[in-house]
């Protein structure tokens, strides 16, 4: 049976697959092919390389860093070996990535570098997938991820679980957005037909959400989700995934918001008639 401490030796196709590296082997370091690739995700490949290729390569501590990992100082190359292996258990991924997300924030530089190497084949899927859903040159594709990607980095919360996937979630979105021409035909609006909301009056309901906030019937932040969503028609989820926000939440927070501004009228403390 293998263990942790031999994961560091074995080597997943996934992650070199379409890098324009060799496969690594034990006790050597990747090579670049004869004729380097000018892809932002291969140039990324070949920094990391070089970075592990220097006299003082970066390495984390195991045993102060995670319970499960080596304890030992394991070099950042044979880290994301470990990663990407199936017996590498989920809470050792999770600690590992809030570890280099902070690194990356604090340090910058090569630890940047080893945040985005560690994610490489999580962003060549991403990538791919990408790829059929836009129609942009793969250069620029690749470079529009990276950027979305390195944006992420920053606005990731550490405190949620799963960061890498938060990161995935993060990144692909900014991509959606930077490409959404026709926004509502990438994601539509999973609303249910039959939604029974608050049905709004004519004339200028908006100056009503001014008023609800005015008397704290609703906050500004609600006011601002409604006025969106209900008076402009964009569909609640393309407002979340403009914002990065999580749809179930705000909608939540709309009806929350609707059903205070229902009750209000009820009670005669806001006036249609009056707009």
């Amino acid at each position: 049976m293998t263990s942790i401490d031999t994961i560091g030796t074995v080597t997943t196709r996934d992650d070199h697959q379409g890098s324009g590296t060799e496969p690594h082997r034990p006790g050597t370091t990747p090579r670049t092919t004869a004729t380097a690739s000018r892809l932002p995700l291969d140039v990324a490949e070949n920094a990391f390389r070089l970075l592990m290729e220097g006299p003082q390569p970066l390495s984390v501590n195991g045993a102060k860093l995670c319970f499960g990992l080596p304890k030992r100082e394991i070099p950042l190359d044979e880290l994301r070996t470990i990663l990407l292996h199936p017996l590498c258990a989920r809470t050792i991924r999770d600690e590992v990535w809030r570890h280099l997300i902070s690194q990356s924030r604090t340090h910058r530089g090569a630890w940047t570098v080893t945040a985005v190497a560690l994610a490489l084949p999580m962003l060549r899927r991403l990538v791919r997938t990408m790829a059929e859903q836009v129609t942009v040159e793969r250069e620029d594709l690749e470079a529009e991820v990276l950027t979305c990607y390195l944006e992420a980095l920053e606005r990731v919360n550490l405190t949620w679980t799963q960061p890498l996937l938060r990161l995935f979630r993060l990144t692909r979105f900014a991509v959606l957005r930077a490409h959404a021409v026709e926004p509502p035909h990438l994601l539509a609006d999973p609303d249910p037909v039959g939604d029974r909301s608050l049905s709004y009056p004519a004339g200028h309901p908006d100056l009503l959400l001014m008023d609800a906030v005015r008397q704290e019937i609703i906050t500004a932040e609600a006011a601002e989700v409604i006025g969106m969503t209900r008076l402009e028609g964009v569909p609640l989820s393309v407002y979340c995934r403009r914002r990065g926000l999580l749809y179930c939440a705000v909608l939540k927070r709309r009806q929350r918001a609707e059903a205070r501004l229902a009750k209000a009228l009820i009670d005669g403390e806001l006036s249609a008639a009056s707009l």
